[in-house]
């Protein structure tokens, strides 16, 4: 066993945590029903993505996959569908009053588990640590990366 764990795996462990915390208070509120999938999507409309498309790009899904997830969450009345005046073979999504409230309470999850590494590792730490993520997560790919993409489902 090695001295310090490796990256990636601490990497994936607080991400896992921070989803944890985001899905447990949308049970609370009940919106257990929602998978990572959809709550993603609920939030990334939340953000201004307006399309199954822009969805698609974000997720790194089909469009068939989540034109299935915007038509679940349609029918659980968390989002809208309507005509798209810039592109006739669309639709517009937009949130619902309830998908809003989902959003909120995503943000507010996300605002708690931040404020939980504060009190871990103090603000000026997990400042650095942030910046630190954000260069390397926005940098260039380098040549041999794989055009996977993880997904939350």
């Amino acid at each position: 066993m090695t001295a310090e764990p490796d990256l990636g795996v601490l990497l994936a462990a607080a991400c896992e945590r921070i989803v944890r915390e985001i899905l447990g208070e949308l049970a609370g509120a009940g919106y257990a029903h929602l998978t990572p999938s959809q709550s993603l999507a609920v939030l990334f409309i939340g953000d201004g993505l307006d399309t199954v498309t822009q969805l698609a790009d974000r997720l790194g899904m089909t469009t068939q996959a989540i034109s299935k997830i915007c038509a679940t969450l349609a029918a659980e009345g968390l989002l809208d569908r309507e005509p798209n005046a810039v592109d006739a073979r669309s639709r517009r999504l937009t949130l619902t009053p309830a998908g809003a409230d989902a959003v909120a309470r995503m943000r507010a999850a996300g605002a708690a588990a931040e404020r939980s590494w504060v009190e871990l590792v103090g603000d000026e730490t997990l400042s650095v640590v942030k910046g630190a993520l954000s260069a390397f997560a926005f940098a260039p790919r380098s040549a041999t990366a794989s055009p996977v993409r993880i997904r939350f489902s």
